[in-house]
């Protein structure tokens, strides 16, 4: 059988007959494989070695890590879609094809294409071949859920800021000072922003001073919470004492949307 070849519909009995060769077989091919089953409940039979190369596991760590619960692999927001995909073909489809999040080994998630066949259908068993393919994020699901801090002394940045995030599918609440930007850090929630974006030069007081006073106040994401300074050409020789402080990220003024859309997606996965 060539490498890039799809396994004919005979691939089920030949995984119960001979479980070893047919693993091997599945091996050879470049896309990531599924086998799984369906009755009362979804049974993935086994993952090939593409398809752990692309989640970041090693040789059978999928089998593995859904051997107990087959659907942890799932981001929560995917899991009805995939059960109605699977519906859809018990009507008469056969086929599905969505895109959806995997849990990676590492523990962030990727964006897959699941394309499956309905195989074989068997005592109220539905039997499927599945091909996972890495793909982009939908832009406007990227920053689904994520709420942010913009303080920052520029209108035409917090206005760009803020319309990429909501474009991404984020939230934000917006700051003019450095004293606003602290006291609605202060006021909100345990880690009620995802990340804070900070302007150097913000009034009353500036932005490494911020960033200095959210990372030394009581609140505990204060710590650890990404911080993204917007520096001009003048704030470049403060470089090194903004990382003293513990910014994470950097975006120079004036602001370039492909780098705000680097860095939000880069935060979209932290």
């Amino acid at each position: 059988m060539e490498r890039n070849s799809i396994m004919d519909k005979n691939i089920f009995n030949d995984f119960q007959q001979n479980r070893q060769y047919t693993e091997e077989l599945l091996d050879g091919v470049d896309s990531g494989v599924s086998l799984f089953m369906v009755s009362d409940k979804i049974q993935f039979l086994h993952f090939n070695q593409a398809a752990d190369e692309i989640l970041g596991y090693g040789k059978r760590g999928l089998n593995q890590a859904t051997a107990e619960n087959p659907l942890g692999i799932f981001h929560p927001d995917d899991v009805d879609q995939l059960y109605g995909e699977i519906i859809a073909t018990m009507r008469g489809s056969h086929y599905f094809n969505y895109n959806c999040k995997l849990l990676r080994k590492d523990g962030t998630y990727q964006w897959c294409n699941l394309a499956a066949d309905l195989i074989q259908k068997k005592e109220g068993t539905l039997c499927f071949y599945c091909v996972i393919s890495p793909t982009e994020a939908p832009m406007d699901t990227l920053l689904k859920g994520c709420h942010f801090l913009v303080a920052a002394g520029v209108e035409l940045d917090r206005q760009l800021l803020a319309s990429q995030i909501e474009k991404m599918g984020g939230t934000c609440e917006i700051a003019v000072s450095g004293l606003e930007g602290l006291d609605l850090f202060t006021a909100a929630d345990h880690h009620a922003y995802h990340a804070v974006f900070i302007g150097s030069r913000l009034t009353g007081m500036n932005g490494f001073e911020l960033a200095k006073d959210i990372r030394h106040s009581a609140v505990p994401a204060g710590e650890t919470i990404p911080l993204i300074l917007l520096l001009t050409d003048d704030d470049q020789e403060t470089t090194q004492a903004a990382q003293d402080i513990g910014i994470d990220h950097f975006l120079a003024i004036p602001l370039n949307q492909k780098q705000v859309i680097s860095v939000l997606k880069k935060l979209s996965q932290e």
